[in-house]
C-alpha cells in the first residue's frame, strides 16, 4: 500500500503536484495578494458608492426644500389673496350694517340702531385687522384665541360652518332657479313651488 510518490501524512509530492489536496506556498501567496487587491478594490468602490449616494441624498434634500419653499410661497400668496378678499367683504358688511343702523335711527328703533352701529364697528375693526395682518399673524391669532377661549372658538367655528352651509344652499338654489326659468315667480304666478 505504500506508493513511492506519496507519504502517510498526506503531504504533497515533492514535485509540487496537487494530487494530495494541499496548495503550494507560492500559489497561496498569489491568492492572498489577489484577494487583498480585490478587497481593496471593493472597499474603494463601496466608498465611491457611499459618497455618490450621500451627494445624491443631499441634492434631493435641497431640491425638496426648494419645492416645498415654492409651494409654501404659492399657498401663502393664495391665502393672502383670499384674506384681502375677505377683508373687502367684511368692510362691505360693516358698511351695510351701518346703513341699516342709519335707517333704524330714523325710525323709532333707536336702541336697535345702537346695537347695529356697535356691530358695524366691531365688524369694521375686524376687517381692518384682517386687512393689516399677514396670513401667519392671523393664524397665530386664531390659535391663541382657540387656546384661550376654546368654547368660544368652537362656537365661532360652528357658526361659521352654519353660515357657510346656508350660503352654499342658497347659492345652489339660485343657480338651479336660474337654470330652470319655469320655477321663477313670474312664470309660476308668484309661487315658487315646483311640481
Amino acid at each position: 500500500m505504500s506508493d513511492q510518490g506519496s507519504n502517510e501524512s498526506g503531504a504533497a509530492r515533492p514535485g509540487g503536484s496537487l494530487g494530495s489536496g494541499l496548495i503550494p506556498a507560492e500559489l497561496q501567496q498569489k491568492a492572498q495578494n489577489e484577494f487583498g487587491a480585490a478587497k481593496e478594490t471593493l472597499q474603494d468602490n463601496l466608498d465611491a458608492v457611499r459618497q455618490h449616494a450621500g451627494e445624491d441624498v443631499q441634492s434631493l434634500k435641497e431640491e425638496a426644500k426648494s419645492q416645498i419653499g415654492a409651494a409654501t410661497e404659492k399657498a401663502k400668496g393664495f391665502a393672502g389673496e383670499q384674506k384681502d378678499m375677505a377683508a373687502t367683504q367684511l368692510s362691505g358688511i360693516a358698511s351695510a350694517i351701518t346703513k341699516v343702523a342709519d335707517e333704524l335711527s330714523q325710525t323709532d328703533q333707536g336702541i336697535v340702531a345702537g346695537y347695529a352701529r356697535d356691530l358695524a364697528a366691531g365688524v369694521g375693526k375686524f376687517a381692518d385687522t384682517v386687512q393689516n395682518k399677514d396670513v401667519d399673524d392671523l393664524m397665530g391669532m386664531a390659535q391663541d384665541f382657540g387656546r384661550k377661549q376654546p368654547v368660544a372658538f368652537l362656537g365661532a367655528a360652528a357658526l361659521a360652518g352654519f353660515v357657510a352651509s346656508r350660503f352654499a344652499l342658497a347659492s345652489a338654489h339660485r343657480r338651479d332657479t336660474a337654470k330652470d326659468p319655469a320655477t321663477t315667480p313670474a312664470n309660476t304666478g308668484g309661487n315658487n313651488v315646483q311640481q
